[in-house]
């Protein structure tokens, strides 16, 4: 790192805690869980699956409290995911190969903009032709509708729905934070600097502007508003259906050994807050028989709407 970029940026921020806690956590914490303290996880890849209903950013113990409110059919247990933020996510489980048997179903543009052309056998851009403007965001009746006709367009391939959903912004019948945009997909459709990076819940909660008990009922209402849509397609889908995360989200928890404080998904922060996740699964009849092709053409165009849409998600400054 340039000495004089990092004293500049220390004049700057000297005095911001929160500052000093990200700059911790990226240069310390990190750094410490990629060696020696990395736990053990459970790549999805390699997990038994035909379809996989990806609910970002939903740590265990959120979906087992709606789940124990309102039972999905099959069974639940927990599983640790390799990353804490989805684009570690993605690079761990799918970086290196390519699943030309996997049609990628999804509403986070960090699909189409963080793995290689050719990954999978095709990728369906909800977060391009299926946004909702007033919402910002991609609704999960979207998702399950389209993720029905991919099923039926791909009989023998596996697929991979990527809901947004309970990630912000929350929109279910509990809301908090702006929603004006949507900052991974702004960013992945190239509009930097438009639009403005609103805080998330979780940088409410670490600044006391919300309070725990208001964060987390937001976030539950937002899993909520998935919910009916999961049911859907554990109803319809055929063969086995696995129901997971790609990572949770800190409310204050602690960075074991470190007593720093987390909030929201940083990046390679492997604690349980972030890596517990749910694994539903679900079997309707016999399993697809599933025939690897050559990947399709792509057409998805990162132009310059993306950037917009991925800093309204808060990942993009």
């Amino acid at each position: 790192m340039d000495p004089w970029y990092a004293l500049s940026e220390i004049r700057k921020h000297g005095t911001d805690r929160t500052w000093w806690r990200k700059r911790f956590l990226t240069l310390v914490v990190s750094r410490y869980f990629s060696g020696l303290g990395r736990p053990d996880a459970d790549p999805v890849i390699e997990t038994e699956w035909d379809h996989l209903i990806i609910l970002d950013a939903c740590r265990f113990d959120l979906f087992k409290a709606v789940y124990d409110d309102n039972q999905l059919p099959g069974t639940l247990n927990r599983r640790k995911s390799v990353q804490s933020g989805t684009p570690g996510f993605l690079a761990e489980n799918f970086g290196d190969g390519t699943f030309h048997d996997i049609v990628y179903v999804t509403g986070n543009p960090y699909v189409d903009t963080n793995l290689p052309d050719g990954t999978f056998h095709a990728v369906e851009s909800v977060w391009e032709d299926g946004w909702d403007d007033e919402r910002q965001t991609v609704l999960p009746e979207t998702m399950a509708k389209r993720t029905l006709d991919v099923a039926e367009r791909y009989p023998d391939k596996r697929i991979i729905s990527h809901f947004i959903q309970p990630h912000a912004p929350f929109v279910g019948d509990v809301r908090l934070g702006q929603r004006e945009t949507f900052a991974i997909r702004e960013h992945a459709m190239g509009n930097e600097g438009s639009v403005q990076r609103h805080r998330t819940p979780f940088e409410m909660l670490e600044s006391g502007e919300a309070s725990h008990e208001q964060v987390w009922e937001a976030y539950r209402s937002n899993l909520e508003f998935a919910w009916p849509a999961v049911n859907r397609l554990l109803a319809e889908l055929p063969g086995l259906t696995a129901v997971t995360s790609d990572h949770g989200n800190a409310m204050g928890e602690r960075a074991w050994p470190f007593p720093v404080r987390v909030y929201g998904h940083p990046l390679g922060v492997l604690i349980p807050a972030l890596t517990d996740v749910p694994w539903l699964t679900n079997t309707n009849g016999p399993r697809k028989e599933i025939t690897p092709e050559p990947p399709q053409s792509v057409d998805t165009e990162i132009d310059e709407r993306t950037t917009e849409r991925l800093q309204t998600l808060g990942y993009a400054e």
